[in-house]
């Protein structure tokens, strides 16, 4: 009977788990749709009348009008395209709204010399650039904090709002635009889609699914094997 009563306990926590899982891949196909739905989405104007509402939206499709400020550029290490390291390479935008911090696309490292940048082309005039407005860019695991005594531009594992605004002297939105339009700059803008773990939530419910199904077999076989030993 006790094995029993612990095999109905084993099965009730491991569907439990596996639901779990299932509501977690479900939630994150909710966040996949509407990344899917704010790159078909039309822009929406950066400004200071829209700052707060591109905020509570994210992700969101936009479009910027001003000028990149190269002085404060920030090149960001360890980011792979299609395999191959290199640097995310990320810009202050000065509009009407404020300044707005641009990941403008990936350029491969120097295979010679880890560290050294490699030349980019830095448009200069009056643009208008679209792209995802996202809440920040997928950060990699770090050892201590960005460095900011370093001279411009600066070479950083992530990009971290305070401390860019402590090191440039400069208000920035707290969003960063990952750009999509083109530009002359030589940069690669072929973003990978956002990492959801959907597949992996999948397959530990899955596991947990089939434990529930093997604990529930192993019950009904030992429960009646009791229950004849028992007659």
């Amino acid at each position: 009977m006790v094995a029993v009563l612990a095999g109905i306990l084993g099965i009730a926590l491991t569907v439990a788990l596996g639901n779990w899982q299932t509501r977690r891949a479900q939630f994150k196909l909710g966040l996949q749709a509407q990344w899917d739905a704010a790159q078909r989405a039309a822009p929406l104007v950066v400004n200071a009348a829209t700052l707060r509402e591109i905020a509570a939206r994210m992700p969101v499709r936009v479009r910027l009008t001003g000028r990149f400020d190269h002085r404060y550029s920030v090149w960001l290490d360890n980011r792979q395209n299609h395999g191959r390291p290199g640097f995310y390479v990320i810009t202050p935008f000065v509009t009407d709204g404020g300044d707005v911090l641009v990941a403008r696309g990936w350029v491969a490292r120097d295979p010679q010399e880890r560290l050294r940048l490699p030349a980019v082309g830095e448009p200069a005039g009056v643009l208008t650039i679209e792209g995802l407005a996202l809440p920040e860019l997928p950060r990699l695991l770090e050892l201590g904090a960005p460095d900011e005594s370093r001279r411009w531009p600066r070479v950083w594992q992530n990009l971290d709002f305070a401390a860019y605004e402590r090191a440039s002297g400069l208000a920035v939105a707290r969003f960063v635009v990952q750009q999509t339009s083109q530009s002359d700059d030589d940069l690669a803008r072929d973003w990978p889609p956002p990492d959801l773990g959907i597949d992996m939530h999948r397959g530990y419910a899955l596991q947990w699914y089939s434990l529930a199904a093997l604990i529930a077999g192993l019950t009904l076989y030992f429960g009646w094997r009791g229950l004849r030993t028992a007659q």
